[in-house]
């Protein structure tokens, strides 16, 4: 068994906690699951967390870095509705295919006690905010714009994992409901 300590880290601990979520979920990401799916015991992994919920935390500001590089990435060199239309399908891809990871996302407080995640939940809006900027917005304009895409993207992913679309095309009305989004933007801008 110490050898398998040995190969323990911070970092492979987070990396197994967010395959193990994107497996089981959320709820069922406790320090004995984790330890067991990296072959260890759950005590071997206090040598690099401090808690569970710092694990958690942990878990979520890495989530939260990765979206934020996935939108900057699929955003560079976009403006206005190429924008708009390129990052809310990232967003959704990224739900989809990491809906663990998602979950975690979407467990973050806008604000709170920890400066650290206030100031991540503030960032994580940085990429929507500078696609904004293209079409005009600025300031607390351009937040408050940021929170309903936010709010759009997730709404609807929401509805769609949870199985509440069966019956309708679901990329169809994701494409109409973006495409609304984006010239909404537009007029506001004006």
């Amino acid at each position: 068994m110490a050898t398998r300590s040995a190969r323990l880290s911070r970092e492979s601990i987070v990396n197994g906690a967010l395959t193990f979520l994107d497996r089981d979920g959320w709820e069922a990401l406790t320090i004995n699951a984790l330890a067991a799916q990296l072959g260890t015991k759950g005590p071997s992994l206090y040598n690099h967390v401090d808690s569970l919920e710092d694990l958690r935390r942990t878990v979520r500001m890495r989530v939260v870095d990765d979206i934020i590089g996935m939108l900057n990435r699929v955003g560079a060199g976009r403006a206005r509705d190429d924008a708009v239309v390129a990052m809310a399908g990232a967003y959704r891809s990224y739900a989809h295919h990491h809906p663990g990871r998602y979950s975690a996302f979407t467990r973050m407080p806008l604000a709170g006690d920890d400066p650290e995640f206030t100031a991540a939940t503030r960032a994580a809006a940085a990429p929507i905010i500078e696609m904004l900027t293209s079409y005009g917005l600025g300031g607390e304009e351009a937040f408050g714009a940021a929170l309903e895409f936010w709010s759009a993207m997730h709404g609807f992913v929401l509805l769609e994992m949870t199985g509440a679309m069966q019956g309708v095309d679901p990329d169809a009305l994701f494409t109409d409901m973006v495409q609304r989004l984006a010239s909404g933007i537009e007029r506001r801008s004006r």
